[in-house]
């Protein structure tokens, strides 16, 4: 496994954007978007998904789409996602939200390039929000562009010194380019910021066992899990952890539940044919 960054499409942000307006059919629209979002916002995305879709037939607003889009990617179904945040753009191709919302699903299907067009037009439309630059950051960082993702993470931090999420990404990127001390004080501050974030809590877990500091290591592991049981990835790195300190009873049992948690373990099928059968 390697240390997790975050991908964010602007599904919070887009619901501040709402307007007053007297008109019946979009106050039904507006309240619709409403219950959409509490639906959302409690893993309930089909149940969401319909609501906007609903929302829309009342009227068809560039934030409905973008949440129906941001659904769909929930849900996995990235065409359908793509499909719904193309619209969007088509609506109103001035909204950084909306292109932000595209490139990253385009990042996610490793269309890279049209992706990376997205993101600069986002950021030409809001060059103040921070989490355009992260995201971006992420992006050059897949594609392997190790300066301009580090100045992407430095600019959104330089905007937003408290951004968390901004130290746990940029961490990602000290990872890979081998200054684990480094990714280990960004996490640090990620987690002064937000004593409650549990990826930087996994990923801390993460870099103390490649240092071999594994007592340290299941600890923060054990708090990541403590906050976010359903992560089926915590499991997975804790179980690899553990096999790595010889408890091959308590590797397999954490297996076990990484797939019970809906994490796809077939990469690491070989070692529970090999250790975990009885």
């Amino acid at each position: 496994m390697k240390i997790l960054n975050i991908h964010i499409a602007l599904f919070y942000l887009v619901t501040s954007l709402i307007g007053c307006n007297n008109n019946s059919e979009y106050s039904k629209s507006d309240e619709l978007l409403t219950s959409g979002n509490q639906l959302f916002k409690l893993g309930k995305y089909k149940e969401a998904l319909s609501t906007y879709q609903e929302g829309v037939s009342h009227e068809s607003t560039v934030i409905l789409l973008s949440n129906i889009g941001t659904a769909y990617e929930e849900l996995a179904e990235l065409d359908s996602a793509e499909f719904y945040f193309r619209k969007a753009v088509n609506k109103d191709n001035n909204n950084a939200i909306s292109l932000n919302n595209l490139a990253e699903c385009l990042e996610i299907k490793n269309q890279f390039e049209e992706a990376l067009k997205y993101f600069n037009q986002a950021i030409e439309v809001d060059e103040n929000l921070s989490l355009l630059y992260i995201n971006r950051g992420e992006l050059y960082l897949e594609m392997r562009l190790y300066e301009q993702s580090r100045n992407d993470f430095d600019k959104a931090l330089e905007l937003d010194s408290m951004d968390a999420l901004a130290y746990n990404n940029r961490a990602e990127l000290f990872e890979v380019t081998g200054d684990f001390n480094a990714a280990i004080k960004d996490l640090n501050k990620a987690l002064f910021l937000d004593s409650s974030y549990a990826i930087a809590y996994n990923n801390r877990g993460f870099l103390l066992k490649l240092l071999g500091q594994y007592e340290n290591a299941l600890s923060d592991y054990n708090f990541a899990i403590g906050l976010d049981s359903r992560q089926g990835v915590f499991y997975l790195d804790r179980g690899i952890l553990k096999m790595e300190m010889g408890n091959m009873v308590a590797a397999c049992d954490d297996w076990v539940k990484a797939g019970n948690a809906g994490y796809d373990i077939s990469s690491f099928q070989y070692l529970i044919d090999k250790y975990c059968q009885q």
